[in-house]
């Protein structure tokens, strides 16, 4: 059994894993990484790694989460020095998310290897809504404000939510739409979302 850590150990290790995870798995990926070379990575046993994570998987997940987390911030960021939004605006966000998340090494071996199937079937369900309600959470404030000032239609903010959420999951079927004819599609996607959600009267420069 693993001697106990002391609790600074403990977030020691624990932001270890979650670096040299990364590493691993934008490297191998996630079936070709086991708990050996996660383990030695981040210099402990393998018994330690379960006191800080059930699964391979959930530690994927979890670097999965510190990604977009990062990601959001500077989304965030970028959208509070909008002093306003029109269509133009709302679809270049669309684009610039698409185009981080793309250049994202990890997130990209997610989508175009379909990691993500192994990855949903071993994971707790009670783990994906929460990480839904975490996205839905961020964007519902904006959604709010935009329809407050008129920009954005008037709908449920899950609903709207859950409308742009389906851009980032588009990616996952690159295969089956085509290499060829994904980016014309994305961007199909993305002026349709951007009509349908931003009111037409507003100012689209």
């Amino acid at each position: 059994m693993p001697r106990p850590f002391r609790e600074d150990e403990k977030n020691r290790i624990r932001s270890r894993l979650l670096t040299e995870g990364k590493e691993l798995f934008v490297r191998f990926g996630l079936k070709k990484t086991g708990i050996a070379e996660l383990t030695k990575a981040a210099g402990i046993s393998q018994g330690a790694f379960y006191l800080f994570f059930d699964s391979k998987e959930e530690l994927y997940f979890a670097i999965l989460e510190q990604e977009e987390q990062s990601i959001r911030e500077r989304f965030l960021e970028w959208l509070s020095e909008e002093e306003s939004m029109n269509r133009s605006r709302f679809r270049e966000f669309l684009r610039r998310a698409m185009q981080v998340l793309e250049d994202n090494p990890l997130l990209r071996r997610l989508w175009l290897e379909r990691e993500i199937d192994d990855l949903l079937s071993s994971l707790p369900s009670s783990l994906m809504e929460q990480h839904t309600a975490s996205d839905t959470a961020v964007l519902e404030p904006l959604i709010k404000h935009w329809q407050d000032t008129g920009y954005m239609i008037q709908d449920s903010p899950e609903v709207i939510a859950g409308v742009i959420r389906t851009l980032f999951l588009l990616p996952l079927h690159y295969r089956e739409i085509g290499e060829n004819l994904f980016p014309a599609v994305l961007e199909k996607y993305i002026d349709f979302i951007a009509s349908g959600l931003i009111r037409e009267n507003c100012p689209d420069r």
